[in-house]
């Protein structure tokens, strides 16, 4: 719509210069992020936008970086200084222009016109200026429509923070895993060779036959195999923490502490874990608030049919030398377009996003019941190795041993049985591994640390990470936190 007059005009030209004073902050929605993921997780953020700041991050970067890394420091480290997370934040940069686009005018319309008569000297002249109109009504809504917008983006980034956080986490154990794993290889090996090396001596002599010396070759052989894959797998886990922490330069110099946190006394507190999900997931609040996005654009929408209405002042220096003023209206013909279309894509966009709500709600049950499933049965497995077959297995050692000093078992049976405890205990860290991963896969799942049993409850607290693991020196965890 198009005002035209001395009132209107002078309206218009207030409304668009105070309009435009508009500026778009810095960091915009970051603060709420920042108490989102701080609740979630204990940890802290920072959007890197070469400020004074920006040194102080890096100078808690290096001193993170001196020590051994734990989980929660590795996890620090990353919502520091990965890249692709700071290209996220961004995002509420965008969201952020929106917003304080959505609440500025559109600029006037100034129209000019000069024309000269074949039979006089006289120049004709003639100046307009134009307002759209329903671009004034509808500001209030669009400013609404851009702030749910806003918040939305929030929910988004703050959520994209946590799923990022986990693949760091997984990342970290996978790595503390691979270099347990490594290490357990090489002392499989060690013992494999001293059993060849055996084995090749007692041949020399006589005393044992080629089958016996082909199968100690063979075993030492498949050692030195392992080993190098588990080399490998080390290597491959080592440079994709490297990546998620951010870090682009070679060599590594950071290093995870030796050992993984030892299985807790007690599972987190399991029961009403969906009604909890459903609640606090920002992935889900993201959907939510796009239902109510889309309703209020269908409101716009609606009020688009609504034909266009140019109203204005138009002046003229007629040939008589005159200054003829007066308004000019100019209402469009909904004819042919009538947002029949526009409409209808508005209410199969509703109905999209009411249904993907309702998978979403659906699936995010379905994944807490199946990571609550995975948390239990990597307990049960690690519990297994631990209380059962790795005593087990110290114990047939341990009689081996004494079949060999009464000479009623060779050398061979004894290094077996050696390698088959080694072995125990490599698969119990790998199921300890699997364990603190699928904690944290079960947190993302909920959107949150899971909720610990009631204070009090010695039989089911949760033990604190830094737990000694049976057989190993303890470590200490960075901050106290939950892995």
């Amino acid at each position: 719509m198009l005002v035209k007059g001395s009132f209107v005009l002078t309206t218009t030209l207030s409304a668009t210069l105070a309009a435009g004073c508009a500026s778009v902050p810095a960091k915009g929605g970051f603060a709420e992020v920042q108490r989102m993921v701080g609740q979630r997780t204990g940890l802290s953020v920072h959007w890197d936008q070469v400020i004074p700041e920006d040194q102080a991050v890096k100078d808690r970067i290096q001193s993170l970086v001196q020590e051994p890394l734990t989980a929660g420091a590795a996890v620090q480290i990353a919502l520091l200084n990965n890249h692709a997370l700071q290209a996220t934040y961004e995002e509420l940069g965008i969201a952020q222009a929106d917003l304080v686009q959505a609440g500025l005018l559109q600029n006037p319309v100034f129209l000019g016109s000069w024309r000269s008569s074949s039979h006089t000297s006289v120049l004709n002249s003639e100046y307009a200026l134009a307002q759209n109109f329903l671009d004034i009504f509808l500001l209030p809504l669009r400013k609404k429509l851009a702030a749910a917008q806003f918040e939305q983006a929030k929910l988004r980034v703050s959520d994209a923070v946590l799923g990022f956080s986990v693949q760091v986490r997984t990342a970290y154990y996978t790595l503390q895993g691979a270099e347990h794993v490594h290490a357990m290889r090489q002392t499989v090996m060690q013992a494999a060779e001293a059993a060849r090396e055996l084995a090749e001596r007692q041949h020399k002599a006589g005393n044992i036959n080629d089958l016996e010396l082909a199968t100690q070759q063979g075993a030492f052989q498949q050692a030195k195999l392992e080993l190098a894959q588990s080399d490998v797998a080390v290597q491959l886990a080592r440079e994709r923490l490297h990546q998620l922490l951010g870090f682009a330069e070679a060599p590594i110099t950071w290093r995870v502490v030796d050992q993984l946190p030892a299985l807790p006394a007690a599972d987190p507190a399991l029961d009403d874990l969906e009604p909890l999900a459903l609640s606090q997931r920002l992935d889900l609040a993201a959907a939510r608030k796009s239902l109510d996005i889309l309703r209020r654009a269908r409101t716009v929408t609606r009020l688009g049919i609504v034909p266009a209405v140019t109203v204005g002042v138009d002046t003229e220096h007629d040939l008589d030398h005159a200054w003829v003023t007066g308004p000019t209206v100019d209402i469009e013909a909904p004819i042919f377009d009538q947002r029949q279309a526009v409409r209808a894509r508005a209410n199969a966009q509703l109905r999209q996003a009411t249904q993907r709500l309702s998978a979403l709600e659906a699936e995010t049950r379905s994944e807490v019941r199946a990571d609550i499933t995975r948390l239990k049965a990597a307990r049960q497995t690690a519990e297994l190795y631990r209380d059962h077959l790795i005593p087990i297995r110290e114990r047939i050692v341990a009689e081996t041993q004494k079949h060999v000093n009464y000479m009623l078992l060779g050398v061979f049976q004894l290094l077996q049985a050696k390698r088959d405890e080694v072995n125990a205990s490599r698969e119990y860290l790998e199921a300890l591994r699997d364990y603190w991963i699928a904690v944290a896969e079960l947190e993302r799942a909920v959107g949150g640390r899971l909720p610990l049993p009631e204070e009090g409850a010695a039989s089911s607290a949760v033990q604190s990470p830094e737990q000694e693991v049976p057989g190993t020196p303890q470590q200490h965890h960075h901050g106290g936190e939950t892995p």
